[in-house]
């Protein structure tokens, strides 16, 4: 029965993945990026240039056309989490590359909500700790460019290790897990968009209260069953990858990954100290898993060069 609704989950994987699908996603992003754009601004020049209207029409409307950045950025993150949860089934370490290119997208979308929040632009020396968030980010953002490059070169060097047994079901299990994450994908938007509709009251008591920070809802919810469905993966995956080297690199994954969860919710700005500290322990464990691999690989070769010696694992 459990094999039945696995493959039946990773058939819906295999439909949804399908480049038709990717690149109608590619045009429903863009157009809704750009849409939600044009209307930000819009707003804004409406609340600028009319604003007698009833203060309950744009409540919490930020009046600096640079906010309206914040909407399309917001767009493309939640494609970009969408995309973490088609990596999930593909690779482990493709999946934690794309878990650090969302945070350092955030950071970035940080950027623009922090310029767009200066009072006078004209004078922003006027506002020294504004400035100081603003660099701060900026300079976060350019780091953790630079680590998820180092973290996507290793992965393109690092020598792939045999597993022990076949890999079928264990990626069908992956895609089936992905289609799951995807659904608690969607339904946290949804309760991410009706929070900051003002309808968060109407929702069951299990969402409620509202959260204080609707930017600080989505993402740390989604990144708290990133982590459960990493832990449960790394538990799975011992029966295909029972080595030392792979349980260790994946465990340091899932630390990575719980690091990340909890710089969402730390004040700045110790949550980017913290976000960088995840990804670099992420980028060091897979730069030591890279060397341990490249050894391991020596070694077999080493070993064949010896007469009667075992053939080589082949990679997977």
């Amino acid at each position: 029965m459990l094999g039945l609704i696995r493959r039946r989950l990773a058939d819906i994987f295999d439909a949804l993945d399908s480049p038709s699908v990717r690149a109608w996603l590619e045009r429903l992003v863009v157009t809704g990026a750009a849409v939600g754009f044009l209307v930000h601004l819009i707003v804004i020049g409406i609340a600028r240039l009319f604003p007698d209207f009833p203060q309950t029409l744009f409540e919490g409307i930020d009046e600096s056309p640079l906010h309206a950045v914040y909407t399309p950025f917001s767009v493309i993150l939640f494609y970009e989490v969408v995309l973490l949860v088609f990596a999930l089934a593909a690779s482990h370490t493709g999946e934690v590359a794309k878990q650090y290119e969302i945070i350092s997208l955030i950071v970035v979308r940080g950027v623009f909500k922090d310029l767009g929040g200066f009072h006078n632009l004209e004078n922003w020396l006027a506002e020294p700790d504004a400035v100081k968030a603003v660099l701060i980010d900026m300079a976060a953002a350019v780091m953790m460019f630079l680590i998820v490059t180092g973290f996507t070169l290793l992965r393109q060097v690092t020598p792939k290790m045999p597993a022990h047994r076949d890999l079928e079901g264990f990626i069908q299990l992956k895609k089936a897990v992905a289609v799951l994450l995807l659904v608690v994908l969607v339904t946290l938007a949804l309760v991410n968009l009706a929070s900051w509709a003002g309808l968060v009251e109407r929702l069951p008591m299990v969402l409620a209260p509202p959260p204080i920070d609707v930017d600080l809802f989505f993402f740390p919810r989604f990144f708290e069953f990133m982590i459960f469905t990493d832990v449960f993966l790394l538990i799975v995956s011992l029966a295909y990858y029972d080595r030392y080297e792979h349980v260790f690199r994946n465990a340091g994954f899932v630390i990575s990954t719980v690091l990340l969860r909890v710089s969402l919710s730390t004040p700045k700005p110790y949550d980017v100290a913290l976000a960088l500290i995840a990804m670099l322990y992420g980028l060091a464990v897979l730069g030591v898993f890279a060397c341990f691999a490249a050894i391991d690989r020596w070694r077999f070769r080493e070993r064949d060069a010896q007469p009667g010696g075992p053939p080589t694992p082949k990679p997977d």
